[in-house]
């Protein structure tokens, strides 16, 4: 039992560290992503008092008005298996993520979950409701209308605060906790893709090179280990785990980092310029909790999810007894 203690404290101070309030003082640069992952509810959770999409929109909010450039990174599992997402597949989630789209532009990897039904038909209608970006660079959509497949983009760049941008997206595959489907096929050589779309994006030019991925930490790692090789690619904003993860990069791997599931701790990643020209990467985690306020507007959308949830099952909220 000390020997899991003296090893947890370390992590624990780590987070401890990195953590921050709504008061984020003056970081350089404008521009911040906001980095969450394995959100299955629209709401807050454990009794209201963490989490929410709400309070992430107060939150992206603040950071506009401080006059930042801010985005969005989803690492994927968001449409399945909630209750609500069961009943209506996954709409209410489209929905909010829309609402966080609209303030802060969305790139999603798609997660296992994604891929729960054995048809094609709920994903294809989720990636038409959706306008936030789909990326994937390990699989593809087989769904049959070729608009919907179009919408997955490979090797992706974007500019970004004048920055050059480039994503590598990776999902899981069966064998490692995914979905075996035949409308969305993934291929298990995490490594050997990686490294092709590195090189592809390294040839675009890109000043940053960002991994969007839903691994299990270990291949996240192994992942990490080919910034020796592209020094640009400098962080992995993961998911598929629930509670956060950090490990710091340095010159021969990349920082990795992931949330708490629905949003009850996401990663706030500061990026800029500095005198020498070099794109810089900060990370802190920021806890989502009760002592930020849902943001009213994005409220609407919460209450109209909820009350139909409860008309169809109405004893949800009902006292069964008290012990």
């Amino acid at each position: 039992m000390k020997r899991i203690i003296a090893c947890a404290l370390p992590l624990f101070a780590l987070l401890t560290a990195c953590s921050v309030s709504l008061t984020f003082g003056d970081p350089p640069g404008n521009l911040t992503l906001l980095h969450l992952n394995d959100t299955y509810r629209i709401d807050a959770v454990e009794d209201g008092q963490r989490g929410g999409f709400g309070r992430v929109v107060t939150l992206i909010r603040q950071l506009r008005d401080e006059g930042r450039d801010v985005r969005m990174l989803h690492g994927g599992d968001f449409l399945y298996p909630s209750l609500e997402s069961q009943l209506w597949d996954g709409e209410q989630m489209i929905e909010a993520m829309n609402f966080m789209h609209d303030l802060a532009p969305m790139y999603v990897v798609a997660g296992n979950h994604e891929f729960d039904p054995r048809r094609p038909g709920s994903l294809a209608r989720s990636v038409k409701q959706s306008r936030f970006e789909w990326l994937g660079d390990n699989f593809s959509f087989n769904t049959g209308d070729a608009a919907v497949d179009a919408r997955l983009r490979n090797a992706y760049v974007t500019e970004m605060d004048g920055i050059r941008i480039g994503f590598l997206a990776l999902t899981l595959h069966e064998q490692d906790g995914g979905n075996l489907r035949d409308y969305a096929p993934v291929d298990r050589n995490y490594v050997a893709e990686a490294k092709r779309v590195l090189a592809e994006l390294e040839s675009e030019g890109v000043e940053l090179i960002i991994g969007l991925t839903h691994l299990n930490l270990d291949e996240d790692r192994q992942i990490a280990a080919l910034r020796k090789q592209h020094p640009t690619f400098k962080i992995i904003a993961g998911g598929h785990e629930h509670e956060p993860e950090f490990e710091a990069g340095n010159a021969e791997r990349a920082t990795i980092v992931k949330g708490a599931s629905n949003a009850r701790t996401i990663w706030r990643l500061d990026i800029w310029r500095d005198e020498e020209g070099e794109v810089q990467v900060n990370q802190a985690t920021v806890a989502i909790d009760a002592r930020i306020e849902s943001d009213a507007d994005y409220s609407v959308i919460e209450r109209k999810w909820r009350s139909q949830l409860l008309a169809r099952i109405p004893f949800l909220e009902a006292t069964l007894g008290m012990a």
